[in-house]
């Protein structure tokens, strides 16, 4: 038997029990995990302190007053830095060529009362940041294309109810 023929032949050899050991061990982790109870103190919930209270109860905190600054602020988190939306935790669409940001009145009561699992901005914000942001929502398209949002459809929204929930 060659050099090579023998190496091959070992390794064959070794090949199985290498794949037993590997399941074994993959059998006393899934074994010990379910016999296991996690431990109440290895849960922590997040308490947050007076400061980070005020960081969404107090408007003067968000002091962006322009579109971008608003967006990077408060959206880019879920809706991501570039508008291009992410799947994840849930679903957060993409606002870039988004077109149903093109009449100002649909995302400015969106924004304002929030939907699904995005929650509301409307106490967070004044009526002037979310005409900026929704101007910078809408910067994708044509300007003779969009609606946008004015004062007055902010406060409109602020005096309707709630859109009601999709499915």
């Amino acid at each position: 038997m060659t050099p090579m023929k023998r190496h091959i032949a070992l390794v064959l050899a070794l090949l199985p029990s290498l794949s037993l050991a590997e399941t074994n061990s993959e059998l006393s982790a899934v074994t010990t995990n379910k016999t296991r109870e996690p431990q109440p103190e290895a849960f922590v919930t997040f308490k947050p302190d007076a400061f980070e209270q005020r960081l969404f109860l107090n408007p003067d905190k968000i002091s962006q007053t322009d579109g971008e600054g608003v967006y990077k602020a408060l959206c880019a988190g879920c809706h991501m830095p570039a508008r291009e939306g992410a799947v994840g935790a849930g679903r957060y669409p993409a606002l870039a060529g988004n077109e149903n940001v093109m009449n100002g009145d649909y995302p400015v009561t969106v924004i304002v009362h929030g939907q699904k699992a995005m929650p509301p901005f409307g106490d967070i914000l004044d009526d002037d940041q979310i005409v900026a942001v929704v101007s910078y929502l809408q910067k994708d398209f044509p300007k003779d294309q969009v609606f946008p949002a004015t004062r007055e459809s902010v406060q409109a929204a602020r005096e309707s109810a709630p859109p009601a929930p999709q499915e």
